[in-house]
């Protein structure tokens, strides 16, 4: 008997599409046996490579695909539908006006199925895809042919493929939109593992991403054949009545009496039968308790085991003991193998322990031992012994060596290579504790105050680095006088810089403040006014980062630079001749002819040359061009610090163009890296001790330094604190091998007694590199 089939279907609820999609699902499943019989259902998906104009074409193709393809009788499916797919085309080009080359189709997609019985016709034509999903694999039915889209000039001839639907087998037809985003194996997944309808949901929720939107065409719909159960009622029995009008009615002898005495015999039979069997029994049951209470000789019962038994109950009890001794000796041997093995690996890392020790130990002494110091005679000798001895040093960690062994020759080796790599460590001091704030920007104002963005109370404050006392600049909600907009109010705060006298922030609504302290004032004095950019709501959501560069001193008047993902550029804005603003007319893009991705900046630094922290990387531009030739060297301790530096925030020790250094933090190192702006020369590196938990991340910095540059300081924020520490150039020290052994050595190490080096000397500072001259502002 030919399987019964019911199509279980799934597609996307109009409500849920995006007005801007431009395709067209239609599903027929006529009413009309005959129809069904001959036609079958039509499931039909328009597509167009376009927006939401496309729509009302998509529709009317459809429409004329489902008319043509029901109307005519006059052949098969397959004639049926390639006539209605060229209709289809003819009325597209004359009534929609879409682009269309020669030799090339239009931009509308159809892919359609037909499902009649147990037999299955797929056709596509243009940007459409049709899918068949069976036994957990999908096949393509047929190959799309992008090229092949209506109108087109030639008529279209579609590949109509029939084949036998078996139960169990799933048909998608989707736009191809739908599989370039997100791909065919998520789709396939979803149709095998859930219903049609659910499986729908799923690939229109992920085609959204996360509730971001659709962009393009969603149209897709997905068929299940599922098989429909046959029953068969029985008819019941009925009861076939007799023509006799006697039949079934009781005999009766036509002898008068005659029922009655045979009854009144057979009674009496019966009787005279009960009586005799009553007698019978309790006559045998006398002479069975007669002879039950005679005496008897009592009878030994033997009971008799077959030969087959008794051997089986052998053959289970052999097999026991042979288990017994053989989980026995698995167990012993075990023990004693495990016993020995262990004791032998313990001998091997105390063996391997103790020689690394000593050649770390022998290591040390080559570079400082009996009176020499070739960290200052011969650097490049001495970094070779000194990064032999830190790995022999971690080796010794690692098999069961503590860091009490290791402290001794640790320091000295660790101290050696930090003095050949300008390794310095800073002691961290809390400015200013903000609880559990998160603090986001950082800035030094141009009144000697540090600028901080506490994302906690959406608020910008003023700390004076003196007194340590803070002021609420700005405060979400805010409405200052001198605004741009009327009733403008202050929104969450973002990013900050400085310009001129100016403290800029950028809150989440892409609005401009500025914050100008009082003349005179060092207690947080001063005026929030909004600073008009004109084109300031295109920006979106994702600004990166803002600076400034001042173009007159005497006006007071900068430039504004804004880092825009979604323009791909730093946009520059130069300051209006009256003041009053920033205006899109003015607006340049800064990174001509760059092939550079913005989205992955982190920070940025102007001082007539511009700096971006792209994706890790320090990138130095003069006049909108990439220095090429110009990189910020990697520090040399890789011994100690393998990995590679990536960079996050930059700020620097001289505000003029080519003089002084740049310092960048990488939070992989948890170190303050120092170089030269003009070449990009290493210069020192910052760490902090080792039990100190700062460094880890680092969220703003800025370096202040005294008079002539003098005393340079690190400010940064972190963990809710406003941090300080001195960059001075004073001994240097660095992390030590980390000793986390997983079992106690019991063999010490006995170090071979040596001289007390002598004092290293001061090393001597690089000569400072000529600068260039300062580049005119762009």
């Amino acid at each position: 008997m030919t399987v019964r089939l019911q199509m279980k279907l799934g597609l996307v609820a109009e409500s849920q599409r995006p007005p801007d999609s431009p395709d067209t699902v239609l599903v027929v499943e006529p009413s009309i046996g005959s129809t069904t019989r001959t036609k079958g259902n039509l499931y039909l998906v328009v597509t167009g490579e376009g927006g939401g104009e496309l729509r009302s074409a998509t529709n009317m193709v459809a429409e004329r695909v489902r008319h043509e393809y029901y109307y005519d009788e006059s052949a098969g499916i397959t004639v049926c539908l390639k006539k209605a797919i060229k209709a289809a085309n003819r009325e597209l080009r004359v009534t929609e006006r879409l682009v269309s080359r020669t030799g090339e189709g239009g931009p509308i997609g159809i892919a359609l199925a037909v499902v009649r019985s147990n037999e299955l016709y797929v056709a596509t034509v243009g940007p459409a895809e049709a899918y068949l999903v069976r036994e957990a694999r999908l096949l393509t039915l047929p190959e799309p042919d992008p090229a092949s889209g209506l109108p087109c000039e030639d008529g279209a001839e579609p590949v109509v493929w029939h084949g036998d639907l078996l139960a169990g087998d799933s048909v998608i037809l989707i736009s191809p939109n739908a599989t370039r985003r997100i791909g065919l194996a998520p789709i396939q997944d979803a149709v095998i593992q859930l219903h049609p309808q659910v499986a729908i949901d799923q690939i229109h929720r992920q085609l959204a991403g996360g509730g971001l939107g659709v962009s393009g065409g969603d149209g897709m719909i997905a068929l299940e054949a599922d098989e429909v159960s046959v029953t068969q009622k029985s008819q019941p029995l009925k009861a076939v009545w007799p023509s006799d009008s006697l039949a079934g009615v009781p005999d009766h002898s036509p002898i008068p009496m005659a029922d009655a005495v045979i009854e009144s015999v057979s009674t009496v039979q019966h009787t005279a039968k009960q009586v005799q069997r009553t007698a019978d029994g309790m006559l045998r049951h006398s002479v069975y308790g007669l002879f039950d209470r005679m005496p008897r000789r009592p009878v030994q019962r033997v009971r008799v085991t077959p030969i087959a038994v008794q051997r089986e109950r052998q053959r289970r009890v052999a097999s026991a003991i042979v288990g017994l001794l053989l989980v026995l000796t698995v167990v012993g041997a075990s023990l004693w193998y495990l016993a020995g093995t262990r004791q032998n690996l313990n001998i091997d890392r105390q063996g391997r322990a103790q020689a690394a020790y000593l050649q770390a130990e022998s290591d040390e002494i080559a570079v400082l031992g009996n009176g020499r110091d070739l960290v200052t005679s011969d650097p490049a000798t001495a970094k070779t012994y000194l990064e032999d001895a830190y790995k022999n040093l971690q080796i010794a960690s690692d098999n069961g060596y503590t860091s009490a062994d290791l402290d001794v020759l640790s320091s000295e080796v660790v101290g050696g290579l930090n003095h050949l790599f300008d390794v310095n460590v800073i002691t961290p001091q809390v400015v200013l504790s903000f609880g559990s704030d998160d603090l986001t920007g950082l800035v030094l104002g141009p009144d000697g105050g540090a600028y901080v963005i506490d994302q906690t109370d959406q608020s910008v404050y003023r700390v004076d680095l003196v007194t340590r006392a803070k002021v609420q600049i700005a405060v979400k909600g805010e409405q200052p006088a001198a605004v741009v907009v009327t009733n403008a109010a202050v929104g969450s705060p973002r990013l900050l810089t400085t310009g001129g006298q100016d403290v800029l922030i950028l809150d989440n609504t892409n609005n401009l403040w500025r914050w100008r302290p009082a003349a005179g004032a060092a207690t947080g004095q001063g005026t929030l006014a909004q600073v008009l950019v004109q084109d300031s709501g295109t920006w979106g959501s994702n600004v990166r980062a803002i600076g400034t560069f001042l173009t007159s001193y005497d006006l007071d008047e900068y430039s504004l630079y804004v880092v825009v993902p979604s323009a791909g550029q730093v946009l520059k804005y130069p300051e209006s001749s009256d003041g009053s603003g920033y205006y899109a007319q003015s607006k340049a893009n800064y990174l001509s002819g760059q092939n550079l991705s913005v989205s992955q900046v982190d920070d940025m630094y102007i001082d007539g040359s511009l700096y971006l922290l792209d994706d890790g990387v320090v990138r130095r531009f003069d006049s909108g061009q990439e220095i090429r030739g110009w990189t910020a060297d990697l520090p040399g301790d890789t011994v100690m610090r393998p990995s590679a530096p990536f960079y996050t925030r930059i700020s620097a020790d001289n505000p003029i163009a080519d003089q002084g250094n740049l310092y960048a933090y990488d939070g992989v190192g948890r170190r303050v890296v120092s170089f030269t702006k003009t070449n990009g020369q290493y210069v020192q590196e910052f760490v902090l001790p080792n039990n100190s938990p700062y460094f880890s991340a680092l969220q703003g910095m800025f370096v202040r330094t005294g008079p002539n540059g003098s005393n340079p300081t690190l400010f940064w924020i972190e963990s809710g604190n406003l941090m300080s520490a001195p960059l001075g150039t004073g001994p240097a020290a660095s992390p030590s091998p980390s000793v986390s052994p997983t079992s106690s050595s019991s063999v010490k190490p006995t170090p071979t007694p040596k001289p007390t080096p002598t004092p290293k000397p001061t090393p001597t500072p690089k000569p400072t590199p000529t600068p260039k001259p300062t580049p005119k502002p762009t």
